[in-house]
């Protein structure tokens, strides 16, 4: 089991993807994922934002789609929190072989973080991109998802 460090800007068109499902590693495809952790938390210090980083088994956890389609790509979210923070989108993929340095990078980020082995995982980093602000495992409602962000960042939300 591992993971792929990509970014999301959840408003944004789906990302292009190879046959097996792999994210492919393009930044300039008009998504503007980052393709390192490093360069989401340059950007993040550099905006003074938080970074939301996304755990997710886009292959194979059906949780992690429905959160996906319906919290990610709501008119709300991308309202109110996609402008203000910065996306981390990591894919833990269970059908698909990934680059053993990748995969040891994953896991340590993942145990760095305590990250539950829930999917989907929400974990929000201050922007200096070290302290973790808050976690939010699984797929709760979601104006209650919309709130807890609020709550952890200190975004408003728009109505």
């Amino acid at each position: 089991m591992f993971c792929v460090f990509t970014g999301i800007r959840a408003a944004d068109p789906a990302p292009k993807t190879d046959e097996s499902g792999w994210i492919l590693p393009d930044a300039k495809n008009g998504t503007g994922w980052h393709l390192r952790l490093k360069d989401a938390r340059a950007e993040a210090a550099k905006d003074d934002k938080p970074i939301l980083i996304l755990f997710t088994g886009p292959d194979w956890s059906s949780a992690s789609k429905k959160f996906e389609s319906s919290i990610l790509r709501s008119k709300e979210y991308v309202a109110s929190i996609r402008p203000s923070v910065v996306g981390l989108y990591i894919q833990h993929f269970v059908k698909t072989d990934a680059p053993e340095e990748q995969v040891s990078a994953n896991q340590s980020l993942r145990k760095s973080l305590s990250v539950p082995a829930v999917y989907p995982c929400t974990v929000i980093l201050a922007s200096d991109g070290k302290k973790v602000l808050g976690i939010i495992p699984g797929v709760p409602d979601k104006k209650e998802y919309l709130q807890q962000i609020s709550k952890l960042t200190g975004i408003k939300l728009t109505e």
